[in-house]
């Protein structure tokens, strides 16, 4: 009986302290999946209480970043994540593409900046040093270069000439007004702003805007093929033919998604040449080996 009560005392206990374990252990596993859950969200920016209602009318916005192509950029000045200053007169002479972010947007800066890597798998068909790309924070506030540097670990890039940079509210402002950027702060913390990738050409003048998110790779290297090779081909004497024969063999592989050079045309007319000489060599010596040539008939 001693035995009977003492396994019945126990069995009560359990039951009166599982409750409780099970509740403990029930808010350890919610507390670590929101802590998980708060330390993969970035800090975003605290939401603005009197921050005006701005409308985002596309047809307008497009209308105002179509009016800017042709525009001349002013020589501004940024700082990049390194705290080294960056010029845009540093990059005339070669086409320059720029991106404007805010580093806490949430999804499309951070895909429009993945698409644009797409351009490092052509540096070898364009060249390595023929084109720069420049990633800037338009959020004076928090795009810091540290936050510009953060950003861009995040988004794994790795190309030499592409940098990113933060500058003063004046320069973004000015910047922005050249580029046609329309952009405007939300009453969420956030923004509401075009997404547009911009194409400088050499004399520092907007080219071209291309738009959306999520571009497929010939779309962002065209116009870079196009600027680059349009630059080249006005150089006097071998340089420009070596430009010419450079931009007529730059191809797009559509399984790679990349430019490549390919000089299989100039390879064939070069043998078919070689082929044709040595056809006519053959006939001119066959032709003088001719008894009919070497002994005449004269009567």
């Amino acid at each position: 009986m001693r035995h009977y009560f003492l396994h019945l005392g126990l069995a009560v206990l359990l039951s009166a302290a599982m409750p409780s374990l099970s509740q403990d252990i029930g808010n350890s596993g919610v507390q670590m999946y929101n802590a998980s859950v708060a330390a993969a969200k970035l800090p975003a920016p605290q939401k603005k209480e009197n921050t005006p209602v701005q409308v985002f009318d596309e047809k307008e916005v497009l209308k105002i970043s179509q009016s800017a192509i042709g525009n001349q950029l002013g020589d501004y000045t940024f700082t990049d994540r390194s705290g080294h200053i960056v010029r845009l007169s540093d990059y005339r002479g070669k086409p320059l593409v720029i991106s404007m972010i805010y580093t806490h947007c949430p999804i499309i800066c951070t895909a429009t900046t993945r698409s644009l890597s797409a351009l490092k798998l052509s540096q070898d068909a364009l060249g390595t040093d023929s084109f720069g790309v420049l990633t800037v924070g338009f959020d004076t506030e928090n795009d810091t270069p540290e936050a510009m540097g953060d950003f861009a670990k995040r988004v794994d890039v790795n190309l030499p000439n592409w940098k990113f940079v933060s500058a003063d509210p004046d320069t973004i402002k000015h910047l922005s007004k050249d580029l046609g950027f329309v952009f405007f702060p939300t009453a969420e913390g956030g923004f509401n702003h075009i997404t547009q990738t911009t194409y400088i050409d050499g004399q520092g003048k907007v080219y071209l805007h291309v738009y959306g998110d999520e571009l497929d790779n010939k779309t962002l290297l065209q116009p870079l093929k196009d600027m680059i090779y349009n630059i080249k081909v006005a150089e006097p004497g071998l340089a420009g033919l070596s430009n010419k024969v450079r931009l007529f063999c730059t191809v797009y592989d559509a399984k790679t998604g990349t430019y490549r050079t390919d000089y299989s045309y100039f390879y064939g007319i070069g043998l078919g040449v070689l082929v044709s000489l040595l056809i006519t060599s053959w006939i001119v010596i066959e032709y003088r080996r001719s008894p009919k040539r070497n002994y005449p008939n004269h009567g």
